[in-house]
C-alpha cells in the first residue's frame, strides 16, 4: 500500500531530500518654493516678492494649489477604492446619460484607486494561503520595486537550495560575469621534438565543470552543462605532444584539501549527494558513475579528485594516439613550470546558469572556494563565507539576521531571510544574470517536470530549495494582466519532521501571484470619453 499524499500543511517525519539534484505609489513632488519663476522684473533681491511675473501673495497661492488639489484627488480616489473593493462586481461604463469626467475625478488618476484595491485583496488572499505554512516562514513579493506585500520578512530560515542565489551573486561579484576559468598544463621545460621530458602537470583552476559528455549524458534530467575535458587534451596533442616520458599528475592546491564540509550530515556522503570538492575535478569528484538514465544509483566518489583527473586526462591523451608512461596521480606543479596548453571553462554567466538551473551543488561549493580564493588568497570554504558575507555587505545588499556556511546550501546551519532572497534578484547590477539562469516552469531544470501542466508552465522562474526541513522557491512570474513579480518563500519546520512543496501548495502561490491586481481592470477607471452635448 502506498501512502497517500501530504494534506496541505501537513508534517511528516523524516524523509528524502528530494530537491538535492538529480537524484503605495509616490506622487511627483511639488516645484520648491524657490524654483523656476516668470522673468525678472528688475534688478531686486531674491528675497521676498521681488522677482517679476509671480511674486508675494501669488507665489504663495501657486504652493498651495498644487497640494490642495491632490488632497481632492486622493479623497475622491480613497471613496472610487472603496466602491471598487467590492468583490467581483462590476458595472457597464460609458452608457446611458453623457459623461464628461471631472476634472477632479479619481478617474484622472486611475492607479491610485487601483492599487489599494489590488494590496488589499493580495493580502486576503496570501494570508489565507500561508494557513497551510508552519510557523517558521517567510513570504515577500515586490512589485516595481516596491514590496506589495511581507510576512516575516527578516526572520533567518534555512533556505536550503535558494541559498545558491547568495553564491551566485557573490560570484558574479568577485569575478563578474564573462570571467572564465583556467585549467591548464604545464611542464618543467618545454617539449622538445613533440616529447614532455618528465611528468605533465594539470593545474586546476577551480573549473567545476569539467567532465567527460557520459557524465552528463548520465543524468537523467535534461539540460546539464559540462566542459569537455577532451577540450585540454585536445590542446595537447595540439601543442605538439607526442610523448610523455613521465605521467599526468592534477594538482588541485589552488583550494585546499578539504573536500566534504564539516557542517554537511553523512547521509550526504553515503547517498553521494555531493562529490569531494577540489580546485581540479572531473565529473563532479565522481570516479564512476551508472550509464544513461541510471541516474546516481552508482556513483562512487573520487579518492583524491585531482588524481582522478589526470586519470581522465591520461585516458583521453592515450585515445588520440599520445604515449604517456607514467601512470597518473596527484601532486603540485613545480615553481617557474613551463605552460604546455590550456582550456577555458565557460563564462560565469554559465556556471551560474548551471547552478541555479540545475541546482548544481559541486559548482556551488567550487564556487564559494573560489570567491575565498579571489577576494582573500584562500580557496576554504570558511574563506569563502566569510569573503561573499563582505562583497554582499558592500554591494548593499540586505544581510540582517543572514549567515553564510556553505554554497548550495546543503548545511542546515545556513540562515538567510526573504529580504535576502529578493535583494539578490532584484540588484541591477547581477539581478538580471541570476534570473536568466532560473528554471521555467514546465520547461527546465529542477521546475521542468514537477511543474508541468501548472497554471505557472512557462511563466514562473525560480529556484527551488528542498531538504527535509526546509522548502522554498525565489524568483519571479508573469501576470495575467502583464508585467512580472518578484518574490522569496521559506518554510521550515523542526527536525525530525518534514515539509514539502506540495504539503504547502507551492503551485497555489503562483496561481495567486499570476492574479496580481486581481479584479482591477485600470483601462475601466480611465477617464470617459467627452459626449457631445444633448438637444
Amino acid at each position: 500500500m502506498t501512502d497517500a499524499p501530504p494534506r496541505p500543511g501537513e508534517v511528516r517525519p523524516g524523509g528524502p531530500d528530494d530537491d538535492i539534484p538529480p537524484p503605495p505609489r509616490h506622487l511627483a513632488p511639488r516645484p520648491s518654493p524657490g524654483g523656476p519663476r516668470g522673468p525678472r522684473g528688475g534688478d531686486g533681491d531674491d528675497e521676498g516678492g521681488g522677482g517679476g511675473g509671480g511674486g508675494g501673495d501669488d507665489d504663495h497661492r501657486g504652493r498651495w494649489a498644487v497640494p490642495v488639489l491632490l488632497l481632492l484627488v486622493a479623497a475622491g480616489s480613497a471613496a472610487g477604492a472603496m466602491v471598487l473593493d467590492q468583490e467581483d462586481t462590476t458595472t457597464e461604463v460609458g452608457t446611458g446619460a453623457a459623461v464628461t469626467t471631472p476634472v477632479l475625478s479619481a478617474r484622472r488618476v486611475p492607479e491610485l484607486v487601483a492599487e489599494p484595491v489590488a494590496r488589499r485583496r493580495l493580502d486576503a488572499d496570501l494570508d489565507a494561503w500561508l494557513a497551510a505554512s508552519p510557523a517558521d516562514t517567510c513570504l515577500v513579493v515586490e512589485d516595481a520595486g516596491q514590496h506589495v506585500y511581507e510576512h516575516n520578512p527578516t526572520a533567518p530560515l534555512t533556505g536550503a537550495s535558494t541559498q545558491k542565489l547568495l553564491t551566485a551573486t557573490a560570484l558574479l561579484l568577485a569575478l563578474g560575469p564573462d570571467a572564465r576559468l583556467e585549467t591548464t598544463a604545464v611542464a618543467a621545460s618545454a617539449p622538445a621534438n613533440g616529447v614532455v621530458a618528465g611528468d605533465l602537470f594539470v593545474v586546476g583552476g577551480g573549473d567545476s565543470l569539467l567532465a567527460t559528455p557520459a557524465w552528463r549524458d548520465h543524468f537523467t534530467r535534461d539540460g546539464r552543462a559540462i566542459n569537455d575535458v577532451d577540450g585540454l587534451a585536445r590542446a595537447i596533442v595540439d601543442a605538439g605532444v607526442t610523448r610523455i616520458d613521465g605521467g599526468i599528475v592534477g594538482d588541485g592546491t589552488r583550494y585546499d584539501d578539504v573536500r566534504y564540509h564539516p557542517a554537511w550530515p553523512r547521509r550526504f556522503f553515503d547517498q553521494d549527494v555531493v562529490g569531494p570538492i577540489d580546485a581540479l575535478m572531473t565529473n563532479d569528484g565522481f570516479a564512476a558513475f551508472p550509464p544513461t538514465g541510471e541516474g546516481d544509483a552508482a556513483t562512487v566518489p573520487a579518492a583524491d579528485p585531482g588524481a582522478d583527473a589526470a586519470r581522465v586526462l591520461t585516458e583521453g591523451l592515450r585515445a588520440r594516439g599520445v604515449t604517456v608512461a607514467g601512470e597518473p596521480r596527484a601532486g603540485r606543479a613545480p615553481e617557474g613550470a613551463v605552460p604546455v596548453a590550456s582550456l577555458p571553462s565557460l563564462t560565469v554567466r554559465e556556471m551560474v546558469a548551471e547552478m541555479l538551473n540545475q541546482s548544481d551543488n559541486e559548482t556551488a561549493e567550487a564556487a564559494i572556494k573560489e570567491v575565498g580564493r579571489t577576494a582573500a588568497g584562500e580557496g576554504s570554504w570558511t574563506a569563502g563565507a566569510q569573503a561573499a558575507t563582505q562583497l554582499l555587505t558592500d554591494a548593499g545588499v540586505q544581510l540582517e539576521n543572514v549567515a553564510i556556511v556553505d554554497g548550495s546550501g546543503l548545511s542546515i546551519e545556513n540562515d538567510l531571510t526573504c529580504n535576502t532572497l529578493v535583494d539578490v534578484l532584484t540588484r541591477e547590477e547581477t539581478g538580471p544574470v541570476i534570473r536568466e539562469g532560473l528554471s521555467v516552469a514546465g520547461e527546465t531544470g529542477t521546475l521542468a517536470e514537477p511543474w508541468d501542466g501548472t497554471a505557472a508552465d512557462g511563466r514562473l522562474r525560480a529556484k527551488t530549495g528542498t531538504l527535509r526541513n526546509a522548502t522554498a522557491l525565489a524568483g519571479e512570474i508573469d501576470l495575467n494582466q502583464g508585467g512580472v513579480v518578484r518574490f522569496a518563500y521559506v518554510a521550515n519546520v523542526p527536525g525530525p519532521n518534514e515539509v514539502t512543496s506540495q504539503g504547502v501548495g507551492l503551485t497555489g502561490l503562483a496561481e495567486l501571484l499570476m492574479q496580481y491586481p486581481r479584479g482591477v481592470d485600470v483601462a475601466q477607471l480611465v477617464p470617459a470619453e467627452p459626449q457631445p452635448p444633448r438637444g
